[in-house]
């Protein structure tokens, strides 16, 4: 599978490669003015040798900041990875305990049901922090294969379906055609789903209601989540897909989340070669996000 190419990187070479030949051109009139005695705009020249010269100066630190980037996003990978095996080790033990826990007094096993959750939710969001530190170091999709996308929410949706009774939340699913064919990694797509409909239940006002639409066009399919929750604040709405960062009402809805499920969302959709939007619905009643995919050829 070819790599991508993202937009930054061939606006970076672009711009590099501009000002590298702007740089010379200009350097090459401005000797000649100077050492062959013909007349030319000596002014205007040195100041096009010295924009230039400091364009290809911003260029160059810019290309070493993103260089020590990667070395930090390397770094956080493999922390990320030895965190996950001993989280999943506890995560087994902690189960054994609760299935053969029905001899103990009811508030041990009501204490090892807990340490079960918390153990899922900080196993979830290791996963997530690995993930998103890969995506930004390039493709994280495994096995990518064309798969129904209504079959796909179907189940993801059942799997929500149990948080959003707990939440006194209902789930409304509407699909507007029978099959819509999409080539991805499932257990990513899996993923994304679970957080953006996780998200619209976590901070809808209840009792609520969480909509999920499929509509298939000839050449797309859209998901669209609708949540009927707090919305954001405008100073939260440009950072609503940066990793870690959080709505300044988030830790009152949702006290385990760390602010990279929306984001990880956007570059699984995106590495599948769609994209994923947010928009505030009216009176600021709410969000919707809407997942676009190529339908599988």
């Amino acid at each position: 599978m070819m790599k991508n190419i993202s937009p930054h990187t061939v606006l970076y070479s672009f711009l590099y490669g501009a000002a590298s030949v702007l740089f010379a051109i200009n350097l090459f009139f401005l000797a000649k003015a100077l050492f062959a005695g013909e007349f030319f705009p000596i002014v205007p020249l040195a100041t096009g040798v010295c924009v230039a010269g400091g364009l290809l100066v911003i260029l160059y630190a810019e290309g070493k900041a993103r260089g020590e980037d990667k070395k930090e996003y390397r770094r956080l990978s493999r922390v990320a990875s030895q965190l996950e095996q001993p989280i999943l080790s506890l995560e087994e033990d902690i189960a054994y305990l609760v299935r053969e826990s029905e001899a103990l007094p009811a508030e041990i096993r009501l204490k090892l049901k807990k340490m079960d959750t918390r153990t899922k939710v900080l196993l979830e969001n290791v996963r997530d922090v690995f993930l998103a530190i890969r995506a930004q170091q390039g493709e994280i999709a495994q096995e990518m294969r064309v798969y129904d996308t209504c079959a796909i929410v179907a189940d993801v949706v059942e799997k929500m379906r149990p948080l959003a009774v707990a939440r006194n939340v209902e789930l409304l699913q509407k699909m507007h055609c029978e099959d819509a064919p999409v080539r991805v990694d499932k257990s990513l797509f899996v993923i994304a789903l679970t957080h953006l409909i996780e998200n619209g239940i976590l901070y809808t006002i209840t009792p609520g209601l969480v909509n999920i639409v499929i509509i298939r066009s000839k050449s797309h399919v859209r998901i669209i989540i609708q949540d009927r929750g707090i919305g954001l604040k405008q100073e939260d709405i440009a950072s609503i897909f940066t990793p870690f960062a959080r709505g300044s009402f988030a830790s009152q809805y949702d006290a385990d989340g760390i602010g990279v499920g929306i984001a990880l969302s956007r570059m699984i959709v995106q590495e599948f070669g769609g994209n994923l939007t947010m928009r505030q619905r009216k009176d600021s009643s709410g969000l919707e996000f809407e997942i676009k995919l190529p339908l599988a050829r």
